[in-house]
């Protein structure tokens, strides 16, 4: 056993010797390192030196030597294979790291660079000596003492790995220099061919980790989600705080309006100015136009008052103003007379028209004539047979040769309205006045408030030697039938004034019902004074004839099956003043009710199943013929706008 422990003592010693030898030695100035696929070649081994000792000439162990000696013998096949193999490892690692592999995936990206730098401590290294770790080459470090790897000055150590090798980080005490001035290791690159890694050791100094990795290293992917879901979970929190705030903020000041409110309501009740009254007042105050009922807020509503317009206006001529006036106010009623009033005030705007200079007289007689038109909308709302009227007129006026002189051309348009009111009016009631006394003769007449063309047939009738007695059937809002009455007993013609609500008692006297129409539709539709209908109604019930009369120039090409889409609304005030001494005034302050909504419809539409015939002057016509006489007759006139 002492025999033993001698022999061991003196191969420690030797050791010890030449690891002291070789931690003095450097190479050579002129003496460079040679190459070897990429890695640098060390200087062989000094003379002397024992080969069962580990060599460790430029700092590296016999078995990395070996190690180097043996890559030269790799092919470009294996490099390449191996190059390959770190690229897929390298994408793998980027696409789903763990915390176990975030030093492997640093120091694969410094591999893929081709060099990792050294990491020295304080010491002075000796100068020229490059540290080399070579692929697949062992490495077994002696317990207590580090090989040393002295790096060139200013320089990096060059490392390359071997394949799937990773650098592992290790704290590892650096060797007791017996020999002064010996210079200490800086770093060591372990390689363990078991485990297939490499390891830099530093002597004393541990190898710092890249900047944010020391939060999230240390931690599995559940922490991380566990503590993305507090941070939601605080922000929601935080979210709701800050709305259950916000609705107690609009809850008080809810509450500051409401007291607010009371406070204003107990000072109104205190002065005796309740809610009620105020609401009164405010109905009253304002006029019938604002009262707009939703099924019939399409309709121009009625006005008591004239629309704005200035006395001496240019664009006004004081005809047209004076007519817009009378029908306003109700002194021109009827289609009849309110197109023939319409088509006089327009002769004498013609007359008084001036052409100016470098200016086509009918365009600008037409743009003149627009602001006269919308006047007399504005007054009320025009009736069919003067929509018809005035596409007359400016079908002949669009009609001029620019050529015409003025006067001329103004001559032209005042015989034009001259033959349409002679040809489509006067000369059409006598025609339809003839007709109907093929279908009248010895019978009890029944009519609906005031009509001229009515009174026309039943003066011919008279003429002619018939013996006819009339019932004329009033609407008391407003009462025309009135005048009926006088104009027919100045004829000598016995006549009956009753109400409209009384049509059941005298229908079975009546032989035949006899009205006129305001407008003819293209599906035959009649449109009349409203209560019309009624009559014919009342005439299907009890199988009297219901004829109705109308002059072709009231034909429209719309078709209508209701009252509601075209009519124009009258004044409702008139539809609530009875005469009953009992009951008057219970509704004159109709407009102080909120619910409460009175309307008078001008016109009603009587279907054309109800008509038994239409006297025209062209002949006796069934209904069905209207389309064809709009067809032949006005076709170019009613296209006009």
């Amino acid at each position: 056993m002492p025999q033993k422990e001698n022999k061991l003592d003196n191969l420690c010693n030797l050791l010890e010797n030449i690891i002291l030898q070789h931690g003095r030695e450097a190479p050579t100035s002129g003496q460079k390192p040679a190459k070897v696929d990429g890695a640098t070649a060390l200087p062989p081994p000094r003379a002397g030196t024992q080969n069962a000792v580990p060599s460790t000439s430029g700092g590296l162990p016999a078995s990395l030597h070996s190690a180097l000696e043996a890559g030269k013998d790799l092919s470009k096949e294996e490099l390449e294979r191996e190059r390959k193999a770190r690229k897929e490892a390298k994408k793998a690692r980027k696409k789903g790291p763990g915390k176990e592999n975030v030093e492997e995936r640093k120091e694969t990206q410094n591999s893929g660079q081709g060099s990792a730098p050294a990491t020295t401590v304080k010491g002075s290294p000796v100068k020229g000596a490059p540290t080399t770790p070579v692929k697949g080459a062992p490495t077994t470090p002696v317990k207590g003492a580090a090989a040393p790897a002295i790096p060139v000055k200013g320089a990096a150590a060059a490392a390359t790995p071997m394949k799937g090798a990773v650098a592992k980080p290790v704290k590892v005490a650096a060797a007791k220099s017996a020999t002064a001035g010996a210079a200490v290791p800086s770093s060591i690159l372990v390689v363990d061919l078991k485990y297939g890694k490499e390891s830099s050791e530093q002597a004393g100094v541990e190898v710092a980790k890249p900047a944010g990795q020391d939060s999230t290293a240390g931690k599995s992917k559940a922490d991380l989600r566990r503590e993305r879901r507090e941070k939601q979970e605080a922000q929601r929190q935080a979210k709701l705080a800050l709305k259950e705030q916000q609705e107690e903020q609009k809850k008080q000041k809810d509450k500051q309006v409401v007291m607010e409110k009371g406070k204003a309501s107990s000072k109104a009740k205190a002065t005796g100015e309740g809610t009620r009254k105020a609401r009164v007042r405010r109905a009253s105050s304002r006029g019938s136009s604002e009262r707009k009922v939703p099924l019939l807020g399409h309709l121009p509503q009625y006005s008591p008052n004239p629309p704005p317009h200035q006395v001496n206006s240019d664009s006004i001529h004081p005809a047209v103003l004076t007519v817009g006036l009378k029908m306003k106010y109700g002194v021109v009623e009827g289609a009849t007379a309110r197109v023939i009033s319409m088509l006089a005030a327009l002769k004498l705007f013609i007359s008084d028209y001036r052409t100016p200079e470098s200016c086509d007289l009918s365009r600008d007689m037409a743009e003149k004539l627009k602001p006269n038109v919308d006047f007399l909308h504005a007054c009320r709302p025009h009736a069919i047979a003067m929509d018809n009227a005035i596409r007359s007129v400016k079908h002949k006026i669009n009609s001029i040769d620019p050529l015409t002189p003025e006067a001329q051309a103004k001559d032209e348009l005042r015989g034009a309205i001259d033959e349409f009111v002679g040809e489509n009016i006067i000369l059409a009631s006598s025609t339809i006045a003839t007709h109907a006394t093929t279908l009248i003769h010895d019978d009890v007449l029944l009519t609906f408030g005031y009509s001229a063309l009515v009174c026309d047939v039943v003066e011919a009738v008279v003429k002619e030697g018939g013996k006819v007695s009339v019932v004329v059937a009033d609407y008391p809002h407003p009462p025309s039938g009135a005048a009926m009455v006088q104009r027919l007993d100045r004829l000598g013609v016995p006549t009956y004034y009753r109400l409209v609500t009384d049509l059941s008692h005298i229908m079975s006297k009546v032989t035949k019902v006899v009205v006129e129409a305001e407008a003819v539709m293209m599906n035959g539709a009649v449109q009349a004074m409203c209560g019309t209908a009624c009559l014919a109604l009342a005439a299907a019930t009890h199988h009297k004839p219901f004829i109705v009369l109308c002059q072709t120039y009231k034909f429209c090409n719309i078709d209508l099956t209701d009252s509601l889409v075209m009519n124009e609304l009258g004044d409702a005030n008139s539809m609530v003043s009875c005469p009953s001494q009992e009951h008057q005034g219970m509704l004159a302050d109709w407009r102080d009710t909120q619910n409460l909504n009175v309307v008078r419809l001008v016109y009603d539409v009587t279907p054309a199943g109800l008509v038994t015939v239409l006297v025209t002057e062209q002949n006796v016509l069934p209904t069905s013929a209207v389309p064809v006489i709009i067809h032949r007759k006005y076709a170019d006139i009613l296209g006009q706008d």
